[in-house]
């Protein structure tokens, strides 16, 4: 029988265990740096839809599309959608923005990348915001397109 106090069994026992541990670290490092990618994907593919709502309210030709969009899509639910003036196209365009940021702020705070003290202050601006009525129909008309938890949380804003 092989004694753990034998310089050659020792030495491989902590070899394997030295092993073993690198293996696990450089797993759990592999993780994360492959979370920190997907995320990094998806803020690049939101700020993308961020440029592209700024492009609609930026460019009176989109105006056009844009409100083509809202009757589109007002009809695929059955429903009239009203025509927007190019100011409220402007308007509920930037509630959009608005909403998208918040949406990210959220996530970061979920995440604790942002402390409780600062999403205070961050949910104190988004109270405000979300007095507006066009925030509030941006909330209710596009709901299925956010994250769900940020969803919820306006909810929970918007109760009186």
């Amino acid at each position: 029988m092989a004694d753990i106090t034998d310089p050659t069994i020792f030495s491989t026992l902590v070899q394997t265990v030295v092993l073993t541990l690198t293996l696990a670290i450089f797993i759990l490092s592999f993780r994360s740096q492959n979370q920190a990618l997907k995320e990094q994907a998806y803020q690049k593919v939101m700020d993308e839809y961020t440029d592209t709502i700024k492009a609609m309210a930026d460019t009176p030709e989109l105006q056009t599309f844009q409100q083509e969009l809202f009757e589109m899509s007002g009809q695929r639910r059955g429903r009239q959608q009203k025509a927007y003036t190019r100011e409220e196209l402007i308007i509920r365009n930037y509630c959009i923005r608005m909403y998208g940021f918040f949406e990210r702020l959220h996530f970061l705070y979920r995440r604790k990348w942002i402390d409780e003290k600062t999403w205070k202050q961050w949910a104190a601006f988004l109270e405000l915001i979300s007095i507006h009525p066009v925030f509030r129909e941006i909330h209710h008309a596009s709901m299925e397109m956010w994250d769900q938890e940020f969803v919820d949380y306006v909810n929970t804003v918007l109760k009186p």
